[in-house]
């Protein structure tokens, strides 16, 4: 199968000078390597009877197809930011790396009365013909207190840098630092294509199907049978 191309570039004469792009496979976080394939259960039947362990997020391929899929892109400097007892955000970095967010711009959304920063992107993101790119926050991560506001670009056409508005979710009198590298957003180019959908009556016989194969491998039903491979290099 043809590879498709997706291309980072940047204004700078040496794109080596920053941290670049990469493939969301190579962020996978501590926790989710250190964390076992099984959790034992505390509760069980009045008799003894069940399962004695239950299967972890590890084990669970939707969980880790999100956060594996599309590319990261990572902060391009260190910043300090400090979230002063008034509610003021102050914020030191390694160059022009972040930017305010005017209020206005999310007034009358749920989101009106939340502090919007937004973290300078120096990459700019190619895609091919009729492919866009989705910008997310690094999925089922939770590094840091800062989480990106979802958008589509279709960066096949958009040659531009796209910035990432961020709700700051710290409290007032934390400090925190994010080093250069820090995954800020996920990109997952999509390809655009035209969509129906409608509502109709179960097929019951292929549910059934399903059913008795996933009662006969519980564990690696889905795996085995359903999930595809996916190849981000």
């Amino acid at each position: 199968m043809a590879r498709h191309l997706i291309e980072f570039h940047t204004d700078l004469e040496d794109p080596a000078a920053l941290p670049a792009p990469y493939p969301a496979t190579r962020a996978v976080p501590d926790w989710l390597k250190d964390m076992p394939m099984d959790q034992p259960l505390q509760a069980r039947g009045p008799a003894g009877e069940g399962p004695t362990h239950a299967p972890t997020v590890k084990q669970c391929p939707p969980f880790l197809e999100a956060m594996t899929c599309g590319y990261i892109i990572p902060l391009a400097g260190d910043v300090t930011f400090e979230m002063e007892a008034s509610g003021s955000l102050r914020y030191t970095s390694q160059g022009d790396l972040v930017d305010t967010q005017h209020p206005a711009q999310v007034r009358g959304s749920p989101i009106q009365n939340a502090l919007v920063v937004k973290f300078r992107n120096p990459w700019i993101v190619k895609t091919p013909a009729g492919y866009s790119t989705l910008f997310v926050p690094p999925l089922n991560q939770f590094r840091h207190p800062f989480q990106v506001l979802a958008g589509l670009v279709e960066t096949d056409t958009y040659y531009r840098q796209v910035h990432f508005p961020s709700l700051c979710l710290m409290r007032p009198g934390q400090t925190v630092t994010l080093k250069r590298g820090t995954p800020i957003a996920q990109a997952i180019p999509i390809h655009r294509g035209e969509w129906a959908s409608q509502a109709a009556t179960s097929d019951l016989a292929a549910r059934e199907r399903l059913e008795q194969q996933a009662e006969a491998d519980r564990r690696n039903f889905y795996k085995d049978r359903h999930w595809q491979k996916k190849s981000y290099g």
